[in-house]
């Protein structure tokens, strides 16, 4: 039977803290580095002119062409320097009807959504024109093992705050992720061990930051990228302080989300550090007690 886990100093805390704080910094550092390079501010400047889709769109665009890669208006393709072909069929998809009214309390006009519309986009598969910025950086998925015990902590808070953990197939090439209304937690098949666990982290840090985040409603797209680059920059922080090695996936991953804004990496710094140590709080005791198990008697 495992010892009870002994309890931190006051100093061995602030001497942790300081350590978190120093990952963060040094994660919006290298970021900032990113995304101020030459290709990947190329890059970014030509993602942020496609929109990005919400989950319905997602599955008509791939009923529609199942091949397609990168979808947007006639009018984007334009403005990029590429031709839509005569005779190629649009792709369509829902988009919101913005109107204005006044505000009865400030008298300020404010937009709101009145319905929704089908558009066409197209793919980029059906256009001709100039060459696409190539992504200078993508996501590397991690590889080898992960600290024993660590994954049996994320699933401690998992479970402690209601929701379960399942294993299925990924269904839109995500790694994993987070279902409020079926309190579920959900991994993709095939990762490697330390993969697995970066992503448990990152839908974990979801869980505690963003599934009762009632402002999500009142700006979806900018708080999905606010969410994202969040729940990222937990996972990264965590995975570091437990000697796993994220920084290929998570750099170019927060940089994407975070449109170029390195500025929106080191705003998070707050939430981002308090729910690193919750994390840590539970999952540091489970790698502990797991250690202790292995030695001999």
């Amino acid at each position: 039977m495992a010892s009870k886990t002994r309890k931190p100093s006051a100093a061995e805390i602030a001497r942790r803290e300081e350590q978190l704080e120093a990952a963060h910094e040094m994660l919006v550092a290298k970021t900032a580095a990113l995304v101020t390079s030459e290709g990947w501010a190329e890059y970014l400047a030509f993602a942020a002119r496609f929109r990005q889709y919400s989950f319905n769109n997602t599955m008509l665009i791939m009923i529609q062409l199942p091949t397609a890669t990168r979808v947007a208006s006639y009018k984007q393709w334009a403005a990029m320097g590429r031709q839509v072909r005569k005779g190629e069929k649009g792709l369509s998809i829902f988009a919101p009807m913005m109107r204005k009214r006044e505000d009865e309390k400030t008298g300020e006009e404010k937009r709101y959504v009145s319905g929704f519309r089908l558009v066409s986009t197209f793919d980029v598969s059906q256009t001709d024109g100039d060459a696409l910025p190539e992504d200078p950086a993508r996501p590397v998925l991690l590889d080898g093992d992960s600290p024993e015990g660590l994954d049996a902590g994320l699933l401690k808070i998992a479970n402690e705050n209601g929701y379960l953990l399942r294993f299925g197939p990924s269904t839109r090439g995500e790694n994993g992720y987070t279902s409020p209304s079926e309190k579920m937690i959900q991994i993709s098949e095939g990762l490697s061990d330390a993969q697995r666990t970066k992503t448990l982290i990152h839908e974990v840090a979801h869980m505690l930051l963003h599934c009762d985040d009632k402002a999500l409603t009142e700006d979806a797209l900018l708080h999905r990228n606010v969410a994202e680059v969040e729940a990222e920059s937990v996972a990264f922080i965590v995975a570091q302080a437990h000697g796993l090695d994220a920084e290929s996936y998570t750099l170019p991953y927060i940089a994407g989300w975070s449109n170029g804004k390195p500025e929106v990496v080191a705003a998070t710094a707050d939430r981002v550090l308090k729910t690193a140590k919750q994390i840590l709080e539970v999952t540091e005791a489970k790698v502990e007690e797991a250690a202790e198990e292995l030695l001999p008697a």
